[in-house]
């Protein structure tokens, strides 16, 4: 009897356990949104390690004073458009990251599809602190036709 307890016990704690924490947000997307949400953030961090973490770092948390962090970035939240041309045509110039000004030249990625930035900014505004939700192509498409070039 004591066994069969203990395997209802690690199966409802293995149920808990594996079920995906939802935010208020998720309880609102439909299961193809979710799908979708979920497969942006995996093809973005893939693309996040070729193309990014060099600099910005796996963790997000940037390098020294030399490149900004992503992680709890009050710069990304505050300036998305500018955040999504840069992936495309980069940036120069001063910027101030969570109080620290930056000033190392950011190489854009001009091959990166819309497809590809939509993936890349939807998994770096929900990771390390950052919560934004899927970042659309159209939304990338529309941002792109407005980037200084």
């Amino acid at each position: 009897m004591t066994r069969i307890l203990l395997i209802v016990v690690v199966f409802v704690f293995t149920i808990v356990a594996c079920t995906s924490s939802t935010s208020k947000n998720d309880e609102k997307l439909s299961h193809g949104e979710k799908v979708k949400i979920e497969q942006y953030l995996v093809e973005g961090q893939q693309l996040y390690t070729i193309h990014c973490a060099n600099c910005h770092q796996p963790d997000g948390a940037g390098l020294a004073q030399l490149f900004p962090p992503l992680k709890n970035s009050d710069y990304l939240k505050e300036n998305f458009e500018t955040a999504i041309c840069s992936m495309r045509y980069g940036l120069e110039g001063e910027i101030v990251v969570n109080g620290v000004t930056y000033n190392q030249k950011m190489p854009g990625i001009s091959t990166l599809t819309d497809l590809e930035i939509a993936e890349i900014a939807t998994y770096i505004y929900n990771s390390w602190g950052n919560e934004r939700g899927l970042v659309a192509v159209n939304d990338v498409k529309e941002v792109l036709k407005n980037c200084k070039k």
